[in-house]
């Protein structure tokens, strides 16, 4: 159970190698919402009138993120657009999303958060609404939706639960955890 959401961060991915590097991370927008659907191919082999092999397999992960605004910036880093030098934002019909990671975090009971790292992944071009203003106050917020693959390690989804005071959540956002084969605080 978790019951907020906050620190939303990405990070650019360069491939080379047939290996991912992590660029810094660098914060998104404030989040709204993160709703994270899994699709897994499944089969079974059926021998002597019985199941004999029951398998699910990962084959991607689409994250749909609400945020406040995305802003120009992020917009371009996440959906491969253009920024003009007079902060104009220029999306291209040739425009290519590069492939990033996402990060952040969800409260839980007891004072611990639960930290998360979708590990790789593209954005589509968000839809936009406007409204005109009535008599009451309406918001309409940004909404962008991304799917997620497996990295060259195989791994699409990195998650730690803890107090924000231990060593693993202070550095969760400074870089894209690597997997540890030695434990930490």
């Amino acid at each position: 159970m978790t019951i907020g959401l906050k620190d939303l961060y990405y990070s650019l991915i360069t491939e080379a190698d047939g290996k991912e590097t992590y660029g810094a991370p660098v914060a998104l927008a404030a989040a709204i919402s993160a709703d994270l659907s899994v699709a897994t191919a499944t089969g079974q082999l059926f021998a002597d009138d019985a199941v004999s092999e029951d398998v699910a397999e990962f084959v991607s992960a689409t994250l749909k993120l609400g945020v406040k605004d995305i802003g120009n910036d992020a917009a371009a880093v996440l959906l491969g657009q253009k920024l003009d030098k007079d902060g104009v934002l220029w999306a291209n019909k040739d425009d290519v999303a590069p492939y990033v990671a996402i990060g952040f975090r969800a409260k839980k009971s007891g004072n611990n958060y639960k930290y998360i790292w979708m590990r790789k992944g593209k954005f589509a071009v968000p839809s936009e609404k406007y409204n005109t203003k009535a008599d009451k106050i309406t918001f309409n917020t940004s909404e962008i939706d991304g799917t997620f693959i497996a990295d060259s390690d195989g791994n699409w989804k990195s998650d730690y639960t803890g107090l924000e005071t231990t060593t693993k959540a202070k550095a969760w956002f400074t870089a894209v955890p690597t997997f540890a084969t030695t434990a930490t605080a």
